[in-house]
């Protein structure tokens, strides 16, 4: 269960800039707790392709941190995480994961992990480099996008989501994904809360987690900077103005706001 945050904005901006100092500090200081590595994902101004950076360690703050998060952008992602059993901090189990120019962040857990293996092809199976679920997921979703004869991406997506749903009925599916064109918010919570008892292993007891580190724990939120920029975040942050996402839907995101696809309806078709 990680942290994520995300924006898209009509001008390159830098993410400080793009979600305000205030809503980056919040989200810098849950490194403490969500402290198995991080990363972020952008859209290079100059080429428009995606690039990654991130880390297994905790090193939030630093030198490296920095220089990731320096350039300008209109669209970025950032991920802090909190690894799961079975998936220890390590460089293969970095998100945003990159595959042919699509970057991938997931919170949730979705376990058992071999049952979803289990539903991808043998060369699927054979693209995943760590031992992650969210690595699974990105596989089994990423090769429904554009693949479906007569479907946007945005409904294939909800498509190949809903396969996922329909096998792990309370996983939390929640992610984003960005590409050269948009940014794709799957807003599927599920059944689950927050880990209390491994952030109480942690040493943070109820008492002294983060705002939302409780049954609010998968929702994702949305706002608008002052800066213009539309910016979409799990809990964890002051978000006492924002305005909850629908859950079970596919959002493609514009800074004027989001088209959406829902989840369910593409269950049985």
């Amino acid at each position: 269960m990680s942290r994520m945050l995300s924006y898209v904005a009509a001008e390159p901006l830098p993410l400080a800039r793009a979600v305000g100092e205030s809503v980056l500090a919040e989200f810098t200081d849950l490194a403490r707790l969500h402290a198995d590595g991080w990363g972020t994902a952008w859209r290079d101004v100059a080429t428009g392709e995606v690039r990654t950076a991130g880390s297994a360690t905790a090193a939030v703050g630093g030198e490296e941190w920095a220089h990731a998060l320096a350039p300008a952008s209109t669209s970025r992602m950032l991920y802090l995480r909190f690894a799961s059993r079975g998936a220890p901090p390590a460089p293969e189990n970095v998100q945003p994961f990159l595959r042919d120019g699509t970057a991938f962040q997931h919170n949730g857990l979705i376990a058992p992990r071999e049952d979803l293996v289990g539903l991808l092809t043998a060369d699927g199976r054979g693209e995943l480099h760590g031992t992650t679920d969210s690595e699974a997921y990105f596989t089994a979703i990423r090769h429904a996008v554009g693949r479906a004869p007569g479907l946007d991406d945005a409904t294939a997506l909800a498509h190949a989501v809903a396969r996922v749903r329909t096998r792990f009925a309370g996983a939390c599916l929640n992610a984003m994904i960005l590409t050269d064109a948009t940014l794709m918010i799957i807003h599927a919570a599920g059944g689950t809360g927050a880990p209390l008892a491994a952030f109480a292993r942690r040493g943070f007891e109820a008492d002294a987690l983060p705002p939302g580190h409780d049954d609010s724990y998968n929702a994702l939120s949305t706002t608008v900077s002052g800066t213009g920029a539309r910016i979409i975040a799990t809990t964890g942050i002051d978000q006492a103005t924002w305005t909850k996402l629908h859950d079970e839907f596919v959002f493609t995101v514009s800074p004027g706001g989001f088209a959406r696809t829902q989840i369910g309806a593409q269950a049985d078709r």
